[in-house]
């Protein structure tokens, strides 16, 4: 008896999307007999945008500001999972979900009243929802029911704040108890639900009674903004019934048109509550904070109520950097697994031609590999080793390790560069080589063609794994086939953006931040002064970096945002362009220093630090700065002070087509392709640009496309495992 030949399925892309998708394929009894799994990537890590490494002083290094909201229903449940299947010894220092997530109550939204910025501190209540069985929100009247438990607690935490100025809330707790019991009830859902009247009673008390008492209390307008903004909210989602028709219903409305047709106040509107969600899920035009964001209205209804109906707590950070704690654990489960993975494998084109096998329909013939480095060693199945050991975990490097490469000497030396202008430092008149780049001289040292057929680099499904961004570049001929391809490209927008970290002597407390913390919660804000209105205090990062013992940092602070950009890409021929990139991003990052520092850190400017001096500015000289000029005595000439310290720090511009943040504006969720809808009878796709229900750029959203591609070629997970996803219609089924 011939034994039947194993399925290949190759993955294109090792960002989430692809990592999940392997996951997910490897999880299923057996796979091994039916199926071999590759995945190709670009460079030397894994990630995609969520990629991270260790610098200098093993630092951690990260693409933007990363973490898990506690409504993660998909990426929740996949770490708690790695974790339980690795089974990493005790004395790591992460070694379970538990010491992996690093679970926080509190977050920052700043205000600008009266000419002045305002922080306004917010507590989430923690629940006992177990973060790993996210079951119970299966249902969006639980979201809807979540709302209204947070609003009571609200009420409650304001009450005798409230009483204090004649209020009394007693009456707002009823209502609550009301509107949940109504939403517990099989009724009839739409502008006729009972609930509608519950939440015109209580608007009518707020207007009547609270509204003219904002004027004299903080806490009074903040509650006022609270219970307006969930109320239309609430409004809003019955009066849709989102609850049978779901959210894309509401997806050629922007969202602050919605809004204010479902009760907000224009107060509301521009509150930095109201603005949250669109800050952090970058909604400006072409990257442009000075335009007004734009954003689908069910995207953002969709999103927001999920981020109120949390398990455990609001909010999750990471015990260590991306890289350490979600992508390598995910990466050694799969290779342990079985999963075959080629690095420094950058794909150039997929081909189109007809499917014999299905008259009239189209698959993908082939796929352009430019192999970009290959290994010195050449026995069977060998594979690069992409990990290093930092504090006891394995790492990413920022850099590819040079020694297990033919080429590596090569790479690691660099190139002439034509045109150093301004640079300077040891590497000037060297352009270094950045294997990541779309704009990298180095060529592919040898050619290769993964083709369809049982072939030795054949496949017989493919998984396009590839952020949007490159779709315009490797996807000539499906775009031309597929008329649904193009709408797609053209209407899903995806923005540059822009990150920074800084390293400081002082911890944020001695520098004037003036919110104490309790427990593990942090100052994190995603509405601060833009573009790089995202911030977090990422301090607990500090011990799981390598610093010297007589120079390692107190105080560390991320800050992300958005980079505007108009006109065309420069053709990637262009190798000066990401300098230039770099640079724009360093002048930016020292100008909002300068200009934002003394509102955040007052004691850290020069006039709180070492007065007098600039009271708004961040005094540089508090930068940790490891090079050997930068710790000598204030008066020596070669001491390095200021800004030149800036120098040491972390900036990085996102610029690459797989870089690029993917928004949501109105009628874009039309534009998204469903895994298996590719119109391609060998194709899958996996992205935070494809259909997942959720529809936002974020590690969820790519977590469920992931889970999505695999239903597409197996029908695993099924579609009511995918929380988040809409109820499938009678006549929905996978590829």
């Amino acid at each position: 008896m011939v034994e039947a030949r194993r399925k290949v399925i190759r993955i294109l892309g090792g960002g989430i999307g692809g990592l999940t998708t392997a996951f997910e394929l490897t999880s299923q009894p057996g796979w091994q007999d039916r199926y071999e799994v590759h995945l190709h990537q670009l460079g030397w890590r894994l990630g995609g945008k969520c990629a991270s490494s260790r610098g200098d002083n093993g630092r951690i290094e990260e693409h933007g500001i990363h973490g898990f909201l506690g409504s993660y229903y998909n990426a929740i449940p996949l770490v708690k999972a790695i974790y339980d299947e690795l089974d990493r010894p005790s004395t790591m220092p992460i070694h379970s979900f538990d010491t992996a997530m690093v679970p926080m109550s509190s977050v920052i939204m700043w205000e600008f009243i009266d000419g002045q910025f305002k922080k306004w501190p917010f507590r989430f209540p923690p629940n006992d929802y177990d973060p790993a069985h996210p079951e119970k929100f299966a249902k969006i009247e639980q979201g809807l029911i979540s709302v209204l438990e947070l609003l009571k607690f609200i009420h409650h935490e304001h009450a005798a704040h409230a009483k204090g100025h004649g209020l009394e809330l007693n009456f707002f707790q009823k209502l609550f108890d009301s509107a949940i019991d109504a939403l517990e009830k099989d009724l009839a859902h739409g502008p006729n639900h009972p609930v509608f009247e519950i939440i015109d009673k209580a608007w009518r008390w707020l207007y009547a009674h609270l509204l003219s008492k904002i004027d004299d209390s903080d806490t009074l307008r903040h509650l006022f903004l609270l219970t307006d903004y969930m109320l239309a909210l609430m409004r809003g989602a019955i009066h849709a019934n989102v609850i049978e028709n779901g959210y894309d219903q509401l997806d050629d409305q922007d969202w602050g048109d919605w809004l204010k047709a479902n009760g907000a106040s224009p107060m509301t509107l521009t509150s930095s509550l109201a603005i949250n969600t669109i800050n952090l899920s970058y909604q400006n035009p072409h990257g442009d904070t000075t335009r007004q964001p734009v954003m689908a209205a069910g995207t953002y209804l969709h999103w927001t109520l999920r981020s109120f109906a949390y398990l455990g707590y609001a909010v999750y950070a990471f015990a260590a950097g991306t890289g350490e704690t979600m992508i390598a654990p995910l990466y050694e489960v799969l290779k342990k697994r079985g999963v075959k993975f080629h690095f420094f494998h950058k794909v150039e084109g997929l081909h189109v031609g007809p499917d014999p096998a299905n008259p009239g329909k189209h698959k993908i013939i082939s796929v352009d590999i430019g192999v970009q480095a290959t290994l010195k060693d050449k026995s069977a199945g060998a594979e690069y080793q992409p990990l290093v050991p930092v504090k006891g975990l394995p790492c990413w490097p920022a850099e590819p390790l040079y020694d297990q490469l033919v080429q590596g000497d090569k790479i690691k030396a660099g190139v002439l560069d034509p045109d150093p202008g301004e640079r300077t430092g040891p590497d000037h008149g060297i352009r270094k080589i950045d294997l990541e780049s779309w704009w990298t001289p180095w060529k592919p040292v040898k050619q290769m063609t993964l083709t369809a057929g049982d072939g030795p680099d054949g496949f017989d499904e493919l998984v396009f794994a590839i952020s949007i961004g490159a779709v315009p570049y490797l996807c000539h001929e499906l775009i031309k086939t597929n008329p649904a391809w193009d709408k797609m490209v053209k209407g899903i927008p995806a923005v540059l953006t822009q990150t920074m970290q800084i390293w400081l002597k002082e911890d944020s407390t001695t520098l004037g931040w003036d919110i104490p913390y309790t427990g593990n919660d942090t100052a994190v804000s995603g509405t601060f002064v833009a573009p790089i209105n995202g911030m977090v205090d990422f301090h607990h990062l500090i011990p799981m970096e390598n610093w010297p013992a007589d120079n390692t940092p107190k105080g560390l602070w991320y800050f992300s945002g958005v980079m505007d950009e108009y006109g065309p890409q420069p053709p990637f021929s262009d190798h000066d362009y990401p300098y230039r990139q770099h640079a724009r991003v360093r002048y930016q990052c020292i100008q909002y220093l300068q200009a934002t520092t003394g509102f955040i850190l007052p004691k850290g400017t020069p006039d709180g630090w070492n007065p007098p001096g600039d009271p708004i500015c961040l005094d540089f000289n508090l930068l940790v700065d490891t090079r050997p000029n930068a710790n000598l005595p204030a008066n020596a000439p070669e001491a390095i002070r200021g800004i030149p310290r800036f120098e040491s720090q972390f900036w990085r511009a996102n610029i690459d087509p797989t870089e690029r943040y993917v928004t949501s504006p109105p009628g874009s969720t039309a534009c998204r392709i469903k895994a298996w809808e590719t119109g391609f009878t060998n194709l899958a796709i996996a992205g935070d640009w494809i259909y997942t229900g959720l529809n936002v750029g974020s590690f969820e959203g790519t977590v469920m496309s992931g889970k999505l591609a695999s239903h597409a070629l197996t029908g695993f997970p099924t579609l009511d495992t995918i929380y988040g996803y809409p109820k499938p219609k009678a006549a929905e089924t996978a590829a």
